[in-house]
Order: structure tokens, then sequence, then C-alpha cells
């Protein structure tokens, strides 16, 4: 229904009754940076007909709750078709910036092949702002027809990784500075480009060519295939969403990302993000 990975407040509001588009809230919080429960923000006030997903339980799988990895695609397709998103449903996910969780689920659902999926740019914060509606009551939408079809070209396994070490695959940490720092250390030739970075004070997302920009300046932008991570797996969907925005829609995300990557006592480390030519 769109072009591009980005749909406006304006493009959302004269398609809110539209019954082919679904509206996911994803709003999820990082403790101890933020004891905000997403569900009780849902349950509070979100955007009228919008369901709730959350990245981490409904969409996750349940035998490694200690990596958050994405569900398998039988868990996955029930989440979607539970909440009346079919095959042929357009979906536009939405948070309100603390972390790209909205990047997450557009990720995901391209992973198993959904491709009529996009972001709200500014998510509930700018819908807000614009005085648009909110309610706080949750729709019953008829169970739909999900259909996985899995895209291996944008999921990246720890093995995926291991292989790309020394090659041209481009890694991209998508951790912000205070986590890198945290984390001490970095797979090794990577180099760094923060997806939620390419935001405005406003939460709106930078344009094609701002992106471009950015990611150039980053040296990420670049033709060789490319996987991005970060410590969990979201902080990467939103570099990956950055990418798409810049035209580049076919970035690899690494679900496990450092979280994974250091339970593997043989996985190489390096200290500092080093950009390659």
């Amino acid at each position: 229904m769109t072009e591009g990975p980005l749909v406006s407040t304006q493009w959302l509001a004269e398609h809110l009754d539209d019954p082919t588009v679904r509206v996911v809230d994803c709003r999820w919080y990082l403790r101890p940076f933020d004891w905000r429960n997403g569900d009780d923000e849902y349950t509070r006030a979100h955007i009228p007909g919008a369901v709730h997903a959350r990245w981490d339980t409904d969409l996750a799988d349940p035998e490694r709750p200690d990596l958050w990895m994405l569900a398998g695609p039988d868990r996955f397709a029930d989440a979607m078709a539970s909440r009346g998103i079919g095959d042929d449903t357009f979906v536009v996910t939405y948070d309100d910036q603390h972390v790209t969780v909205a990047a997450r689920v557009w990720w995901a659902l391209r992973v198993y092949g959904h491709t009529g999926v996009a972001v709200l740019d500014g998510g509930i914060n700018k819908w807000q702002a614009e005085g648009r509606p909110t309610d706080d009551m949750v729709p019953h939408r008829p169970r739909a027809q999900f259909t996985p079809r899995y895209d291996p070209s944008l999921y990246a396994t720890h093995q995926d990784v291991l292989a790309a070490l020394g090659t041209p695959t481009r890694l991209v940490d998508g951790r912000m500075a205070g986590a890198r720092e945290a984390d001490g250390g970095v797979i090794p030739g990577s180099i760094t480009a923060p997806g939620i970075e390419f935001t405005g004070a406003d939460g709106t997302w930078a344009v094609p060519e701002e992106a471009r920009r950015r990611l150039a300046t980053a040296g990420a932008c670049a033709p060789e295939p490319t996987i991005a991570y970060c410590r969990g797996g979201v902080g990467a969907c939103g570099t990956a969403l950055a990418y798409a925005i810049a035209g580049h829609d076919d970035v690899a995300v690494y679900d496990g990302s450092w979280t994974e990557w250091i339970t593997d006592p043989d996985a190489p480390r390096a200290m500092d993000a080093e950009p390659r030519s």
C-alpha cells in the first residue's frame, strides 16, 4: 500500500478505518532505564483499533527465554492470526521511541515473508502531539489466516556471523555507545550505526537522503552483504530499518546478537569497533 518502510501519521489517520489495515502497538521498556510496562501503557491509551504485541513474549521463542529470540513459524503465525493479521493485511507498527521495538516487529514480519508492513514515523508520541485520538478499548479481531514464509536472507544465526568474519560481509553494531562500553567488546571488524540515532527530537526517522549520508559517514553504506547486531536483537532492527529507509532493504539481523555471541567461548571479540574501508 505504500512505498518504503514508513508511513506518516496523516497516512494512518486516513486509513484507520480501512479493514485491510491492522495497527500494532509494540511498546516495551528496557529496565532499569525505564520502569514502565508496555502492557499497562497500551491499556491506558493506544491508537484506536490497535492490537498489542510484545516482542519478548508474544513473538519470542519460549524455549530460549534468556535470549528473547524470534518465535518459530507456528507460534509467530498464531500470534498474528489471533490478532486479525492475515496474509493480505497491511500492518503498521508503532512504539514511543524508547527503543526500536516497532522496527523489531517490522523485521519479524518480513522474516516470515509478510512484506505488507511499515513503521509509523514518529510513533504514538507524534500521533498524540498532533492531537489525534487515542482510546482504551481492546479490539477483538476475527482470527485471520497468516502463512509464514521464512526468508533466510533477513535472519542471521551465530554460525552465519562466524562464517562472515574475514569476508566482505559487513557487520554493523547497532548498540548505543553506553551499551557497547558496558558490554566491553564488539564482534571483530564491526562498524557502528545505532538505528535509534537515525531519529530526530520529534521521533521521526531521517529522510532517505539523510539516512544514506549518515550511513556513508559511518562507513556502513556499501554494496557488501550486511548483518546488523546489537545486545539483544532490537537495536539491530532499528539499524536494519535505517538501511531500508536509505534504500537497502536486504540487511540481515543477528537475532541472538551480543548476548548469544558471548556464550560461545571460541567466538572472537575485539575491544573497539573500527570502520573498515
